[in-house]
């Protein structure tokens, strides 16, 4: 798969850790919460925590979820779905590499944790609704539109990013 196990070991604590830090008020502060600025509630950030749990249970736990945090993470993910943006203007090539940037690392990890969790359980079928209904359809529409602006041997992170992870199993 060319993931390195220690490497994902280690991509697992910083995540982790980093999850820790947003419930920390000198990082998130209450006032930051009231105003709608909590990272914890955005489905871009707990998409990532997804992600790094799902990678970690397919890579280093034989695609099991023993400590349910695959599980924990898909449910708190369902539960801001509402808040995502997972529309591409239609000529902006720069949105839609950011919003590969953004939106790719979710894509890859719903598809791997409905893998995990079922995908016949209900909340295999929430994520597989959010992956086939939306960001399957955000991210080919964004690589294809970012590859229409590549020049030569010049790519786009987010394009790349897409690319790398639709040849890692899901």
């Amino acid at each position: 798969s060319g993931w390195e196990k220690d490497g994902v070991r280690g991509a697992g604590r910083i995540v982790e850790a980093t999850w820790e830090m947003m419930s920390d008020e000198r990082h998130v502060s209450k006032e930051d919460k009231k105003m709608g600025e909590d990272p914890k509630t955005r489905p871009e950030i707990v998409g990532v925590l997804l992600w790094v749990r799902a990678l970690r249970s397919v890579l280093l736990a034989k695609g099991k979820d023993d400590d349910g945090k695959v599980k924990r993470a898909a449910e708190m993910l369902m539960a801001v779905w509402k808040d995502r943006d997972c529309n591409v203007e239609s000529e902006d090539w720069v949105d839609a590499n950011h919003k590969l940037m953004m939106w790719v690392p979710v894509w890859h990890g719903m598809c791997m944790a409905r893998n995990v969790l079922g995908e016949n359980t209900q909340l295999g079928r929430s994520l597989g609704t959010g992956v086939t209904e939306e960001l399957e359809p955000l991210v080919t529409k964004a690589a294809a539109l970012v590859g229409e602006h590549v020049s030569g041997e010049t790519d786009r992170r987010g394009r790349v990013l897409f690319q790398e992870l639709s040849k890692v199993g899901r």
